[in-house]
């Protein structure tokens, strides 16, 4: 490709590696724009960068030789203006290098240097099968956000597990699409995108565009040029759609909100329902947050009046609350983690044709194994974590280094070595139920079940055909799912989330119950839930039973302020990891001393909740203030500090972690 040449430009670039700063190039191309790709020299090697600044008088000085590029890649900017404007905001929020969240947010095909593949649109536009019907509730919610729809809001649409927050979404949609307007929703997770797609289309006169990590790089570049290119336009994508190039972007939707999946937990550890605020107020148009069971940062934030509540208080099928019932595990002792009172309303449900779904917290087959001899229970040789069991492979598998070995293999712990499983896994639970009913079809949906397409489309396939009796399941079962006939949910066991040593636990748990709860009787039935735990009379048990989530939500909240923890402070966790034991924490305890503003607050260090992973031994600090931008500082000076140390001790900065 020849260029037309001008005089020499000095530009500052962006590059994919783990240096937060730009690196200065001479570039005479005359069609160099910011946001476009360069091939440059760099060390003994090129790479590809992305433009960020030009100085076109190219005047401005350098203590380094500045070289020349040797290709200009783009006539025009892969990189919005409005993108690159987001990108420095989350390089600078989350204290990671520009270049790396630049490259994040680019599409797969740019990464490398390809031309872009000739892509042919197929005609979205279709007919409308079914014309949208809004209860009394829901078009005076949907009508109240609408009359601001042309400006910067964060909106919360608070409704109740079954109340039709998809349909206000809809409305929504419908309306800015036909001004011709660009519309954003998000959910949290893939497998929740068929679902949302085929509930969406029926409505609208256009077919949506999903993006998320299943599609192929030919995919995402499809619909990010349609981003760039189409006016009118609706995407259905997990949180790394939040990064696409939209150019006439009207409304923004993040459904089920409190979702912990919209937190990007490793490298770039951004959370995607902050950056469809930012991106919100850069466009000047409205969000909408979604979900039964707000996260305690929007409740926060609703209070302080900085997001505009909107209640949905019925269900849309005008179904009753699901009857809970509370089994205590100390008296009715489980079997393989059923206990009787499960057991027996199980069967009267399934002689019904009822469906049921059973809710555990921990894929596999069971926690760990046990020497019933010793009591000892097998660890990870790499990581000092307890082993799962998987039964269906005989293996036990970390799952934190994903370190595995064959169950008749562990290496004998005393003379009369015996291991048998202990705790609830939710292969263990499959195995007893189809042993319990064996005429019953059990479907177990989890991560090591689903794990690819092939498995996505099979479980989308059996769960609209009704081919499933009882669902077994994780987290993964109740991120929005809509199961037809179920009438009773069993949670098998809640004792985990309600002695967590994470400060988010009790949150946590308020929002899986309430969420868990809500798949019973989602149309016209009143749904059953069996709550299975050793303390019936846990004080926050009991109020969100009796009271529901918000009032739970207030006596939580009010804790929290208590000891200053989010939201009524910020925080952000350094972790360091090193094969040195003591190196680690002695240099945490060094940062921990740094000179410090009063607000700012240190806990630590302490070692990591995995304290040893892949032979490596992990300690954190938890920095905090009432002050985002005070804590903001402090972290800056300790990463300067942190950039000089020892390169073969690790370290990253998560700041508003979601985990700890």
């Amino acid at each position: 490709m020849v260029y037309n040449i001008d005089m020499q430009k000095l530009i500052s670039v962006a590059l994919d590696i783990p240096i937060n700063k730009l690196f200065d190039y001479h570039c005479s191309h005359k069609g160099a724009k910011v946001g476009a790709r360069v091939k440059v020299p760099f060390g003994n090697s090129s790479r590809i960068g992305v433009i960020v600044v030009i100085d076109h008088t190219g005047k401005r000085e350098s203590k380094f030789k500045v070289k020349e590029i040797h290709e200009l890649l783009d006539l025009s900017p892969v990189i919005t203006s409005e993108l690159l404007k987001t990108v420095k905001w989350a390089a600078t929020y989350y204290h990671y290098p520009i270049g790396q969240v630049l490259f994040t947010a680019m599409n797969p095909i740019h990464r490398k240097a390809k031309n872009e593949p000739k892509i042919k649109y197929n005609d979205v536009s279709q007919d409308i099968t079914v014309p949208l019907e809004l209860n009394e509730e829901q078009l005076i919610v949907s009508n109240k956000i609408y009359k601001n729809i042309d400006k910067y809001q964060v909106n919360y649409l608070r409704g109740v597990t079954g109340s039709g927050k998809t349909e206000v979404y809809t409305n929504l949609t419908a309306n800015l699409l036909q001004k011709d307007g660009q519309v954003l929703i998000l959910v949290p997770e893939i497998n929740l995108t068929p679902q949302t797609v085929a509930r969406f289309q029926k409505y609208l006169s256009i077919r949506p565009y999903e993006y998320h990590s299943n599609l192929t790089p030919s995919q995402k570049f499809k619909v990010w040029k349609a981003c760039k290119e189409n006016e009118k336009l609706l995407i259905i994508g997990t949180r790394s759609s939040i990064f696409l190039p939209f150019e006439n972007l009207k409304l923004i939707i993040v459904d089920e909100e409190h979702d912990q999946s919209y937190k990007q937990n490793d490298m770039f550890r951004y959370n995607a329902r902050d950056i469809s605020i930012v991106r919100a107020k850069n466009f000047n148009c409205p969000v909408v947050l979604g979900s039964a069971t707000p996260s305690f940062e929007s409740i926060h934030n609703i209070n302080i009046k900085k997001y505009k509540q909107f209640k949905l208080l019925h269900k849309y099928h005008k179904s009753k609350l699901p009857l809970i019932t509370i089994v205590d595990t100390s008296i009715d002792k489980p079997d393989e983690g059923i206990s009787k009172v499960l057991k027996d309303k199980m069967k009267l449900e399934l002689d019904k044709n009822k469906k049921v779904i059973l809710f555990i917290g921990r894929r596999g087959f069971s926690n760990t194994v046990m020497c019933s001899e010793c009591k000892s229970m097998v660890k990870c040789q790499k990581c000092d974590v307890y082993m799962t069991y998987h039964k269906n492979i005989e293996r036990l598998i970390c799952h934190k280094c994903e370190f595995s070995q064959k169950f008749n293999s562990v290496k004998p712990c005393c003379q009369n070595s015996s291991l048998v499983p202990l705790g609830i896994g939710t292969q263990r639970i499959e195995d007893k139920i189809k042993k319990l009913f064996p005429d019953k079809i059990v479907f177990r949906v989890d991560s090591d079940n689903i794990s690819s397409k092939k498995d996505l489309k099979d479980f989308i396939d059996k769960t609209i055909n009704n081919e499933v009796d009882i669902f077994i399941g994780t987290q993964m079962i109740v991120k929005g799912h809509d199961f037809d006939g179920v009438s009773l949910v069993g949670i098998i066991n809640i004792d985990a989330g309600l002695y967590s040593t994470d400060f988010r636990g009790l949150e946590k748990t308020g929002q899986l119950i309430t969420q868990v709860s809500g798949r019973a009787g989602r149309q016209k039935t009143q749904g059953n839930v069996i709550i299975q735990t050793n303390n019936p009379r846990h004080k926050l048990l009991v109020k969100i039973l009796k009271d529901g989530y918000e009032e739970f939500s207030k006596i939580a909240l009010k804790e929290r302020e208590s000891v200053n923890l989010p939201p009524y402070s910020h925080i952000g966790i350094i972790k360091l990891s090193s094969s040195n034991k003591h190196q680690s924490k002695s240099l945490l305890t060094e940062i921990a001393k740094f000179p410090k503003n009063k607000s700012v607050f240190v806990f630590g260090p302490s070692p990591s909740e995995t304290s040893k992973k892949n032979n490596k031994y992990f300690f954190q600090i938890v920095v905090g203030s009432k002050s985002r931008k005070l804590l903001s500082e402090h972290i800056s000076r300790i990463k300067l500090y942190l950039a000089s140390i020892d390169s073969k001790i690790k370290w990253y900065i998560d700041v508003d972690p979601t985990e700890q």
